[in-house]
């Protein structure tokens, strides 16, 4: 017995299995019961090495005959190499592209043999043009269903389209649809005029936000897309859902994976739960979100409905999309068409696992790199949203990311770009990595900033380790260099500043685990960390429920968890009213003040002057002054409250403070500040002067 690969167009390697006779007789490479003609063999007993003559064409059957045996020639690293990405990509439209009166399907399959179009049960045979099959239907194909039937020399596979925009129930089926048959209109809906430098981002998951019994969701909607469309009141007569997430004043509504994903059973969704980090199929939605995700034309309407929700009430929408794997490999449609060549593989072939999860996509490559900028340009122009999370960032070659801001340069708004730059060891050159150190070169992406995350709660993996906001005041040289925006490899424009994000603990939990004190001491130090998100410079990202001390018990991952752990709890908004209240406060703050805008360093620097305290050495300070506007920062990271001097006898008046709700004092050279306070100072100005001088 054996195993044979193909690992360049003349190479093939045969690796025997079991004992075997030492001499080879009878070895002979046939294709389409032709021999061909073999130049040069080397035996090294475990493998042998076969160079033929010629190449070895990719569009017929090729067998291996070896003592008396016949074997097929399976891909080996030829697949893999420069010399076949070359060779065999295309620029052709891969997928199936619509129109009333025929539809083109392609597929991307240079070591098929034989391809076949299933449309609603009829066979056709696909022809083969370099590296892909493609078939014309001559007629209205909307609505109907199609997989692909692929011949490898090696195995036969049903294979549904990686291109496939509309799905059946857990992706049994994959359909054509006429998107603008099903929804007409929708992508002539407006779209808030929100600039890039003025987003606040709040991240959320379809399922968390409307499960809750108390979150006024009728209960058929809870959990789904619908659910987010509703306007509606908890039992205390709050706003919940999309009323809250107006009330509040977010600009941009970050959704966690809303594409099709494999680990929740859409016909049974209520058995199980997930994060959707498990893409399945990448520009299809989700179907347990849906209210009926057997029929594939609804979990596009009503996610559609969702976006032009959001959109009508002045938000815009940031996807978060996993381009960096797939769940499994092997059940993988791209390894189905085309082996090995999808997935990034080390030095001795194994598969690269820089993403933890088994496999790294090969965003490096030709066609794969064309799949993810397809799949951007899909979402941009079916659905309109205006921004994308990408998760493990740093697992993307950095010349993907360019062609994605190409793709987004030329769309009517503004599109956002954020993503997790961190260096994981996927086998991909260091200099070709996504990572903050090499931000000049995808100048309008913007990194989740880890520095700022660890430096104000501690080491995000180090659960008793301090920040600034658990530590009195720990690393107070940092903060202020994190605040003004520029933190090496840091700088305000790509800087995403965040505490608390879906992954790891919540901000309450680690405060709670980290910092020993009482229960008002805990909230204080989460309000300043939130307060800081909201007044550093750079965009302030935070989590769903941050505002309301949102707990998941303790538990640092809970991506695969119960609702009861994942859902945001309505409950706790009526709890902490007074804390909503401050984080609204920040947030039309900082939507106010111009000065929040700024990227670069020059204006940045020129707006601020930090201040040091003697008797609060680890206080920070700032003054701020950007055109007609003035104001102060304070923090106080200890229990102890004091009077702080400040060098300048302008008179100031408290417009924020987690600590005091209503102070009508003016206050000249000093201020006394209560233990865990932040507020923020505004001066006043010479009409307000003028009155106090002469009440």
């Amino acid at each position: 017995m054996i195993d044979a690969y193909l690992d360049a167009p003349d190479q093939i390697t045969i690796v025997r299995k079991g004992e075997q006779a030492e001499d080879v007789n009878d070895l002979a490479v046939i294709q389409e019961d032709e021999f061909q003609s073999i130049a040069k063999t080397e035996d090294k007993g475990t493998y042998i090495t076969v160079w033929l003559e010629y190449p070895i064409s990719l569009d017929h059957f090729t067998h291996i005959r070896f003592d008396g045996g016949r074997f097929p020639l399976q891909m080996g690293r030829y697949t893999l190499s420069i010399e076949f990405d070359l060779k065999y990509s295309t620029d052709k439209q891969m997928g199936a592209t619509y129109s009333k009166d025929h539809t083109i399907f392609r597929v991307f399959a240079p070591t098929v043999v034989q391809c076949r179009l299933i449309l609603d049960g009829q066979a056709y045979n696909m022809d083969k043009i370099g590296g892909y099959f493609e078939k014309i239907i001559k007629q209205d194909c909307h609505g109907k269903y199609y997989h692909y039937e692929a011949s490898h020399n090696h195995a036969t596979h049903n294979v549904l389209d990686p291109y496939v925009k509309a799905v059946s129930a857990n992706g049994q089926e994959a359909m054509i649809v006429d998107f603008e048959r099903i929804n007409p209109g929708f992508t002539d809906h407006h779209i808030p005029d929100i600039p890039n430098d003025s987003a606040i981002i709040y991240e959320t998951h379809v399922r968390d936000i409307t499960s809750h019994p108390n979150s006024g969701v009728k209960e058929e909607w809870r959990g789904r897309y619908l659910g987010m469309t509703e306007p509606t009141t908890t039992r205390h007569r709050l706003s919940s859902g999309l009323d809250y997430l107006k009330e509040i004043g977010v600009t941009h509504i970050q959704l966690m994976p809303v594409n099709d994903f494999i680990t929740v059973d859409e016909l049974n969704r209520d058995k199980s739960y997930n994060w959707g980090y498990d893409p399945h199929f990448f520009m299809v939605p989700e179907g347990s979100y849906a209210t009926d995700p057997n029929d594939p034309v609804n979990r596009i309407v009503e996610l559609q409905t969702l976006i032009r929700t959001l959109h009508e009430n002045g938000m815009k929408i940031i996807l978060d999309v996993v381009l960096n794997h797939v769940y499994q490999v092997e059940d993988s449609n791209f390894e189905k068409l085309v082996p090995g060549y999808y997935f990034r593989h080390n030095q001795d072939l194994s598969l690269s696992n820089g993403t933890g999860v088994g496999n790294d996509f090969a965003s490096e490559k030709m066609m794969g790199r064309r799949f993810i900028a397809d799949t951007i340009h899909f979402w941009l122009e079916q659905y309109r949203i205006d921004g994308y999370r990408f998760d493990l960032m740093g697992a993307l070659d950095i010349e993907t990311m360019q062609g994605i801001e190409s793709i987004v340069q030329k769309q009517d708004r503004e599109i956002f770009l954020l993503g997790e730059g961190w260096d994981l060891p996927t086998a991909l050159d260091y200099s070709k990595k996504t990572l903050p150190e090499h931000s000049c070169r995808v100048p309008s992406v913007h990194f989740f900033n880890d520095h700022y995350r660890d430096s104000i709660k501690g080491s995000n993996f180090e659960l008793s380790e301090k920040g600034y906001v658990n530590g009195d005041g720990r690393g107070i040289d940092a903060i202020r260099e994190l605040f003004a925006g520029f933190h090496k490899p840091f700088t305000a424009q790509m800087s995403i500043n965040y505490v608390e994000v879906h992954d790891n603990h919540t901000l309450y939990d680690r405060l709670r685990y980290s910092s020993g004190k009482r229960q008002y001491i805990l909230e204080s130090q989460h309000q300043i960390a939130t307060a800081l998100v909201l007044l550093s410079f750079g965009t302030p990202f935070l989590h769903a429920g941050q505002e309301f001390f949102r707990t998941k018990y303790g538990h640092g991952n809970t991506y695969n968890l119960s609702d009861m752990l994942n859902r945001m709890d309505w409950n706790r908004r009526a709890k902490y009213q007074d804390n909503i209240e401050f984080f609204k406060s920040l947030v039309q703050f900082r939507k106010r003040e111009e000065v929040f805008r700024l990227k670069d360093q020059g204006s940045i620097d020129s707006a601020l002057s930090f201040m040091n305290f003697s008797n609060l050495p680890n206080g920070f300070g700032v003054k701020v002054s950007y055109r007609n506007s003035e104001f102060m920062i304070v923090i106080n990271p200890t229990e102890k409250s004091m009077e702080l001097g400040f060098d300048t006898q302008d008179p100031y008046e408290i417009e924020i403070s987690n600590q005091r709700h209503y102070d009508k004092a003016v206050y000249n050279r000093s201020f006394y500040i209560k233990g865990y306070e932040v507020a923020v100072l505004r001066k006043v100005t010479t009409m307000h002067q003028n009155q106090y001088t002469e009440e």
